[in-house]
């Protein structure tokens, strides 16, 4: 027999009001869908679009949701697992279990461990706070008019995904495609084994959106911000086919190069020089981390 993914809830519901949330889908109904990872690592993870109006470094991601016990953070909780990937064809572009498609950022956080805050916000309901810069190493930099995925699972003790202990997303606003659902294992028995719409599953169509809000702060990339009128840092050669040099005074303390959809792309760096000869031709970008202060700049693979 068939299981439910979804699950209703009748408490007070508290949203979010950050000084900073830059996207923000607020809970609408009282209804949810599993979001929740095993303790064998076995998991079903629910997902959202999004789209930003203007660039941004994301600083903090924020998935509201229940947990009928009550218990969630004292004896369930272990952790968290986040992504976000690129938008194919109104899907995620890739999935947890899918190593073959790299996100554009993975966060797989531990209780206790920089980047993770689990809030109880009412009798029942909790708020993930995920912090990328805390819990990753280089900046998250998403583009204006570009769809991205949300991707998200509570980590948890439990061994199955019993209804009163397990973690469930609350639905919220819908904007963009419909929800996704994936459940590798086929735990629930519905064939979710790929994305699959929220509302098809329970038949439930609140469930096209889930409730979650984004943090962050305008970033800079894509400006001349680099080749400022004292030359404090500069790259060249741009366009180049081989290497991009780093010319300044200042210690670099880290770089790093994404891709126009603000994917991190592995390149080898020796020192003050960036190896670009493996990557595709095209428009990528430069996160120069020195003393104090960053600096960013597109440069054009030939």
């Amino acid at each position: 027999m068939k299981k439910n993914y979804l699950l209703g809830l009748l408490f007070c519901i508290t949203g979010l009001n950050a000084q900073t949330v830059i996207y923000n889908q607020p809970t609408t109904t009282t209804n949810g869908i599993v979001a929740n990872s095993l303790m064998n690592n076995n998991f079903v993870a629910a997902a959202d679009d999004f789209t930003l109006t203007s660039q941004q470094q994301i600083t903090k991601i924020n998935i509201q949701g229940f947990q009928n016990a009550g218990t969630l953070e004292t004896t369930v909780a272990t952790g968290a697992m986040l992504y976000i990937y690129a938008d194919n064809a109104g899907n995620p572009a890739g999935s947890p279990n899918n190593s073959t498609v790299t996100p554009i950022a993975a966060i797989n956080v531990a209780k206790g461990a920089p980047g993770y805050l689990l809030t109880k916000t009412g009798t029942s309901n909790y708020t993930f706070s995920i912090d990328l810069t805390a819990a990753l190493s280089s900046p998250v930099i998403l583009q204006a008019n570009t769809v991205y995925w949300v991707v998200f699972a509570a980590k948890t003790n439990l061994t199955a995904y019993t209804a009163t202990t397990r973690f469930n997303w609350f639905a919220g606003q819908i904007n963009g495609s419909s929800a996704k659902l994936i459940d590798p294992s086929n735990a629930f028995g519905a064939g979710a084994t790929t994305w699959t719409n929220l509302s098809t599953l329970p038949g439930t169509p609140a469930l096209d959106g889930l409730a979650f809000s984004i943090e962050g702060q305008s970033s800079t990339l894509g400006t001349v911000e680099v080749y400022n009128s004292v030359k404090t840092v500069t790259i060249a050669p741009n366009p180049t086919s081989d290497y991009l040099s780093i010319k300044t005074k200042l210690k670099l303390n880290n770089v790093s190069v994404f891709d126009i959809s603000g994917r991190k792309i592995d390149v080898n760096i020796d020192g003050d020089k960036v190896d670009v000869r493996n990557l595709r031709a095209g428009n990528y970008i430069i996160n120069i981390e020195t003393e104090g202060k960053n600096y960013t700049e597109k440069f054009i693979k030939k």
